[in-house]
């Protein structure tokens, strides 16, 4: 069979089955397939019910479903219960729906031979024969009746060599390819530990996976995660050094971050869960019945769970990163404990995003959600041109809740980047310790120290490593001198009145319609109308 030329499409292998229960020779196929047929990614499709099996059989489909994730282990294997979520019962018309929802995938569906000598019962079987290509894989005292059943015999001028299984899923069905060596179970150490991450090295402006296990969809839109050696000898070559907060959260920085959020001097995260929680009945009013949210950053699932509960009848929550690992784990942990379906965007803040359309149950409106004050670290015009693009992003007659800090007395504003702990500190120094470790960029972290202070004239903090002395910092053979008291301009936290706030937000396609403070008027949260 001649092969397709859209090359470039995210091969997928589909493996269904009611898992009752999953055991190790599903991993063993998905395994075999992932690396014989050089697929991106497998799903395990959870049926709710084989219709030619006695439904008095099954275990519950949740225990299922949960311990296919269990079994399945690994980083190229989806478990999903797209058909259940679907109301779908038949094989042909998952994979007319998968398709429709993913015109940019090469599916292949997966069996193992004792479901080949069966196949000619299933519903439309040559539907399915002739929709996608097709792997089978052998079983211990099933290959000689499954080569000889009804539907082997009838496509067999369609077989292909396993030698040539790799272009499989870019041929054009009906195709298929039995592996009679996989008899044994595979044990190879290779496949096992496979720990390729395959839609990081797609070459694609975006990349929809639906479903995508507990989630409804994953869009990828590969952000530009940003290169750190360029950045910082561009940085540090500045008349004022600077270096973009984005390279604070490795794992540890993302760790100290956490415990700053818990320190008794760092009032913004506590006010702003008080904020929301004392005016969670009229914001949830205010913004009506039937939104599907969208939430700029994947936080904790307590920031959201507040909001889906208080709304009358939410449609859907979805949530956007830039880091896709964080997006994935936060995402799909919120699919457990939320009540409705759960989607992820992997993007940046500034991105264009157009969100996929069908996947979702309708709402009456889409509303942006951004808590945490994030908006803070922009500068002026990246707040303007980010808020302006969150309208294009949710369209006509949604609404977008913000979060952010008020300007408030100096030495409360200080104190909170200044901690008597010092967390904030080792958190603005592990920058240092980063360009040692990751670059190999000669410098003492002893040489520098933590600098946090309240600009009155920009109403911001800002954050810097101060040199205590004369140093230099040495990377790929280039001298950055600093001399005592220059430094390195890390973070900006900008501080707004409401009047400024709606200022801003005046120059932008929103129009400020209700705003929330604490008792204090040290945060606020503030909904905003698309004009």
């Amino acid at each position: 069979m001649p092969p397709s030329q859209k090359t470039e499409r995210r091969r997928i292998g589909l493996l269904g089955g009611s898992f009752n229960p999953p055991h190790q020779g599903h991993r063993e196929i998905s395994l075999a397939a992932l690396e014989r047929l050089g697929l991106d990614a497998v799903w395990w499709l959870v049926t709710p019910g084989n219709p030619l099996k006695d439904p008095k059989i099954y275990a519950g489909y949740d225990d299922r479903l949960r311990l296919a994730r269990i079994v399945a282990n690994h980083p190229d294997i989806v478990v999903s219960d797209f058909e259940r979520r679907r109301g779908l019962q038949y094989t042909a018309e998952t994979l007319d729906a998968l398709q429709a929802i993913n015109p940019n995938a090469a599916f292949v569906w997966l069996m193992g031979a004792d479901g080949l000598t069966n196949f000619h019962r299933w519903k439309d079987w040559r539907h399915i024969a002739e929709t996608v290509p097709m792997a089978v894989f052998n079983r211990p005292g099933h290959g000689e009746e499954a080569l000889a059943s009804e539907a082997a015999k009838e496509f067999a001028p369609f077989r292909i060599n396993s030698d040539d299984a790799m272009s499989l899923s870019e041929t054009v069905p009906p195709a298929w390819v039995f592996f009679a060596d996989t008899e044994n179970p595979l044990s190879s150490t290779t496949i096992r530990s496979r720990k390729i991450s395959h839609s990081l090295t797609i070459d694609r402006p975006d990349d929809l996976i639906a479903p995508c296990g507990a989630l409804a969809f994953f869009l990828d839109l590969h952000p530009d995660l940003g290169d750190f050696r360029a950045d910082v000898i561009e940085g540090l070559s500045k008349l004022q050094k600077s270096i973009s907060p984005k390279y604070f959260y490795d794992e540890t920085g993302s760790k100290l971050f956490d415990q700053i959020t818990e320190l008794e001097e760092y009032y913004p995260t506590r006010t702003e869960r008080k904020v929301f929680e004392e005016n969670a009945g009229e914001i949830t009013t205010a913004i009506g019945p039937n939104a599907a949210i969208f939430e700029y950053g994947s936080g904790s699932s307590e920031k959201i769970e507040w909001l889906v509960k208080g709304l009358k009848d939410p449609a859907a929550y979805v949530a956007m990163d830039i880091s896709r690992d964080h997006l994935l784990e936060s995402a799909s942990a919120m699919a457990e404990v939320l009540p409705i379906p759960v989607a992820a965007v992997c993007a940046d803040f500034h991105s264009p995003i157009t969100l996929p359309k069908g996947v979702l149950p309708p709402s009456d409106q889409w509303l942006g959600y951004f808590p945490g004050s994030t908006i803070g670290n922009m500068t002026r015009d990246a707040a303007k041109n980010f808020l302006t693009r969150a309208a294009e992003t949710l369209g006509e007659g949604s609404q977008f809740l913000v979060g952010f800090d008020l300007v408030k007395d100096k030495n409360i504003l200080e104190a909170a980047y200044n901690d008597t702990r010092g967390v904030t500190a080792a958190f603005n120094m592990n920058l240092l310790r980063r360009m040692k470790s990751e670059l190999g960029a000669k410098l003492d972290p002893d040489d520098f120290e933590h600098h946090a202070f309240y600009n009155e004239d920009e109403d911001r903090i800002e954050m810097h490593l101060r040199a205590v002395r004369p140093t230099v910092i040495e990377l790929d053979g280039r001298e950055f001198p600093f001399e005592a008291g220059e430094t390195l301009h890390t973070e900006n936290s900008h501080k707004f009145t409401l009047e400024k706030f709606e200022a801003l937000v005046n120059q932008t396609p929103w129009r400020l319609e209700k705003s929330w403070t604490d008792r204090k008027g040290w945060f606020a949260a503030c909904l905003l109308g698309h004009r």
